[in-house]
């Protein structure tokens, strides 16, 4: 794809959602376990799909189209790339059909500019939607595009970010490997780095990502490299650690990347939980 038809293709998402048939906002029928976990106080879904934090940052939150407020569904936080609403996030990422036939509720936040008081706001909003919907707060998932992935990686690396992360899948996101040097590991977290091969604005930095990550996930660096669909990982890791690549640019948004990393979640058993986990 051209850097032409990429940004155009990027407005076309960021704004209306006429560009041909949309389904991004169809949530789907999900297949409920008979022994699934769940919330102490069920939570009714609200009237509204967008919610606001106290600072009054707009989250979108979709779940699935037969929502049962009793039961603790893991939570997926889609970060938005630069200048992008949550309903542009949803319509580039494609993830709500997906997620939600996989039992997830997945909140869309708006974007605000990266920085420390930013990142505080945003750490917000797990709690926010588990105030409004029955969360497995022991399977709060992350994802999301260019300042998306940034966001997404700051967040499961801060120790004050008030929640845990259970997995991350961050694509085209800005740390490099020297960046992420000066962060601690955290608990050996399974994650999904994707990045464009044609990035020009972050050149390289996905695979420096995963060289990190793959270091403080335990694999051995001795072990054989195995590739499956696109992605490649260390044969020996404590957890799934693994770097997928496109042939893409900074903008692009990876091809089947939102089925591939609900298959990821759900491989390393994000929502199958029995008894009393939510609030």
């Amino acid at each position: 794809m051209s850097p032409g038809r990429a940004l155009a293709l990027w407005a076309c998402l960021a704004t209306l959602p006429a560009c041909g048939e949309d389904t991004s906002s169809r949530e789907a029928v999900h297949a409920y376990a008979e022994q699934s976990a769940t919330c102490i106080s069920p939570r009714e879904r609200p009237a509204e799909a967008e919610l606001r934090t106290s600072g009054g940052l707009a989250v979108l939150v979709r779940a699935p189209a037969n929502y049962r407020p009793e039961v603790a569904h893991p939570l997926l936080v889609v970060f938005a790339g630069a200048g992008m609403m949550p309903r542009a996030t949803e319509r580039l990422t494609g993830f709500t059909p997906e997620a939600t036939a996989s039992g997830h509720v997945v909140a869309y936040p708006q974007h605000i500019r990266p920085s420390r008081a930013a990142l505080r706001k945003l750490a917000a909003v797990p709690a926010l939607v588990a105030r409004h919907f029955c969360i497995d707060e022991t399977h709060i998932v992350l994802s999301g595009h260019s300042d998306g992935g940034t966001t997404a990686t700051a967040l499961a690396l801060d120790p004050d970010a008030g929640f845990g992360v259970r997995a991350l899948a961050p694509s085209a996101a800005g740390f490099t490997g020297a960046d992420l040097q000066g962060f601690e590991c955290a608990a050996p977290t399974p994650v999904r780095v994707m990045h464009g091969a044609r990035d020009t604005l972050f050149p390289g930095w996905g695979r420096e990502a995963w060289l990190w990550w793959s270091a403080c996930n335990g694999c051995d660096p001795e072990s054989p490299i195995s590739a499956d669909g696109g992605c490649i990982t260390h044969a020996a890791c404590a957890v799934p650690t693994a770097y997928c690549e496109v042939d893409g640019g900074h903008t692009h948004w990876p091809e089947g990347a939102a089925r591939a990393t609900i298959d990821f979640f759900d491989h390393i058993g994000v929502g199958q939980t029995s008894g009393e986990n939510g609030g």
